[in-house]
């Protein structure tokens, strides 16, 4: 196994707090950050909204892949990646063997909370683009989460976000990530 364990992959639904939580992380361990879907809407000239309407979810998860086999490259890089990511194979495999997965997990009454006003995510609208409620969108996200649950719960690290200050959790964060990735690293040197 070659998993490069500077390469560390937030993943969380949309709202659980890796764009907030990411840069603070990747500061705290001395690494650089990076937020896949603007980086896909960087080297796209649009925005995943737009990709979405114009070209379709296959079109941007091929985009998110070839993102994601370029981010690979480097080293001591903290990755906020996209809320559904995991859900294509492909990606879920090279995230896997390529770094510590990290999943920021949050309930659906917390995430509806902090979406319920967001225009920006293309799964939280209703047909033909309509605004949801509250309510739909905690039920959305919870069948969405249902289906995602399986990928989430195969990461390495799992913090909860919706109960602890942003600091609290970053510091958690960084103690866990550095003891997992001391033990992995015995551990791969005791096997050699």
């Amino acid at each position: 196994m070659n998993r490069e364990h500077t390469l560390i992959f937030l993943t969380g639904f949309s709202g659980s707090g890796k764009s907030t939580i990411g840069p603070l992380l990747a500061n705290s361990l001395g690494y650089e950050f990076v937020d896949l879907d603007q980086s896909i809407e960087k080297s796209a000239g649009k925005s995943i909204t737009k990709i979405f309407a114009e070209n379709g979810e296959e079109f941007f998860r091929a985009l998110e892949l070839h993102s994601l086999t370029e981010l690979i490259k480097q080293k001591r890089l903290v990755v906020s990646l996209g809320g559904g990511v995991l859900e294509n194979d492909p990606s879920f495999a090279l995230i896997q063997k390529s770094g510590t997965m990290v999943y920021l997990k949050s309930p659906s009454k917390t995430l509806a909370r902090r979406l319920c006003n967001k225009t920006d995510r293309p799964l939280l609208k209703g047909e033909r683009g309509r605004k949801l409620s509250r309510e739909e969108i905690e039920e959305k996200i919870t069948i969405i989460l249902a289906k995602r649950e399986p990928r989430y719960k195969s990461a390495d690290i799992t913090v909860e976000t919706d109960v602890k200050r942003i600091g609290s959790t970053v510091e958690e964060l960084t103690r866990k990530i550095e003891r997992y990735v001391r033990n992995t690293s015995a551990t791969a040197d005791d096997q050699q």
